[in-house]
């Protein structure tokens, strides 16, 4: 279970890598040293004890040389009083207030001094979201060593697993990594060019991050059934292996023989396929057949959901689908259930969503209607001549 999420500070929090680099330039500037950014960028979210490794590698600069890095403090507290602290990075704050108000305990590991990390959050004033502050320079080895990960897990009183990353650059993901924790990488174009391919997932921006997206990157990197979306009655997470045995009892049904899909292959079968459907379907198309579950039993009662499919001459579609248990059909569950899950994907960007209905089904035939759903003049290839096929425009007449 998720419990905490640990930030980066230097550019996830605030911009403040291009900052960072002006500071060593014109700090080594007067000491006839103009260094490359090439050389400056492996250090990106590292501590200043491993960019002087660097400047010793390229320029002999002393790795012991306390003195330039006095005249680095000096210069940056000079930089910060003429120009200030870098700004924070856009919508970060309303996503601290949404991790925060979703019950998550949030600290900083940073590679930056404590003081400074101290500073920075507070004038900012984002110092009230954190439990934490951990600096880099506390523990034996810096990122993409994963101490100063592990020691803020350990202060928060959590495991590595039950923490999730947010990082902007190679080092960090690499140091999450390391630490056995999901993360999130931020995608920040000042922060030079990062190979973030270590992390989970990468996003661009926060405006739209919520505590719900960032539970899915959590549970698909711990391949646990990420919670879809619910309703006042009802829950829709995606399946899990155990799930499989009851999936396949509502499929069977006497009762559901008017579904498009039934039971296509053995249980034994599924079980052994269902860890290559959820790598797939879940955490690489984000769709897939899902749960539902009624909240008040807590009873798989059916199952929802989308699915890309290949139609006629390799037209890519999202195909909805359900099929709800015939103990609990007639309450109303199946419209419950695909409203939420048609918003959702409405949500998620989709341009069209695609049913097939046989024409002697009439509750779904009923349902499609209700849905916003309307018949198309369209066959696909393979379909019985009963088959009927409709389709819902997410976003306005298209």
């Amino acid at each position: 279970m998720l419990k905490g999420i640990i930030f980066d500070m230097d550019g996830v929090l605030i911009n403040s890598e291009p900052f960072h680099f002006q500071v060593w330039k014109e700090t080594l500037k007067a000491r006839g040293i103009h260094i490359d950014y090439e050389v400056y960028k492996p250090c990106i979210g590292s501590t200043v004890g491993f960019l002087m490794e660097l400047l010793h590698e390229h320029y002999q600069v002393d790795v012991q040389d306390t003195a330039l890095i006095a005249e680095m403090k000096s210069m940056k507290k000079k930089m910060i009083e003429e120009r200030g602290y870098p700004s924070l990075i856009p919508w970060v704050k309303e996503f601290l207030e949404r991790l925060q108000e979703a019950g998550y305990v949030l600290a900083v590991a940073s590679s930056s001094p404590l003081s400074y990390i101290r500073n920075v959050t507070e004038h900012w004033g984002i110092d009230r979201y954190f439990q934490k502050l951990v600096s880099g320079e506390t523990v034996k080895h810096p990122k993409p060593a994963p101490d100063v990960f592990l020691k803020t897990a350990e202060i928060l009183g959590l495991s590595p697993e039950e923490c999730l990353v947010i990082e902007d650059s190679e080092n960090g993901c690499k140091a999450a990594k390391a630490a056995g924790m999901a993360c999130m990488a931020y995608y920040n174009p000042d922060s030079g060019k990062q190979d973030l391919s270590t992390a989970f997932a990468l996003v661009e921006g926060f405006e739209e991050v919520d505590s719900a997206f960032v539970e899915k990157i959590y549970c698909h990197f711990h391949h646990l059934p990420a919670k879809v979306c619910e309703t006042n009655r009802l829950l829709i997470r995606e399946m899990e292996k155990g799930d499989i045995p009851r999936m396949m009892e509502i499929c069977s049904q006497e009762t559901s023989a008017d579904a498009c899909e039934g039971v296509a292959k053995p249980l034994k079968e599924e079980l052994e396929d269902f860890e290559m459907y959820r790598r797939y379907m879940y955490e690489l198309c984000d769709m897939g057949y899902w749960c539902i579950l009624e909240k008040a039993s807590g009873e798989i009662i059916g199952r929802a959901g989308v699915e890309p499919k290949l139609w006629n001459d390799n037209k890519t579609v999202v195909e909805l689908g359900y099929m709800i248990d015939e103990k609990f059909r007639r309450r109303g569950f199946a419209y419950e259930a695909c409203r939420a899950i048609v918003e959702e994907v409405k949500k998620r960007g989709a341009f069209y969503l695609y049913c097939r209905i046989k024409s002697a089904n009439m509750p779904s035939l009923e349902l499609a209607r209700k849905l916003g759903f309307q018949k198309i003049d369209y066959h696909l290839e393979g379909d019985s001549e009963d088959m009927e096929v409709w389709r819902c425009a997410c976003h306005g007449n298209h």
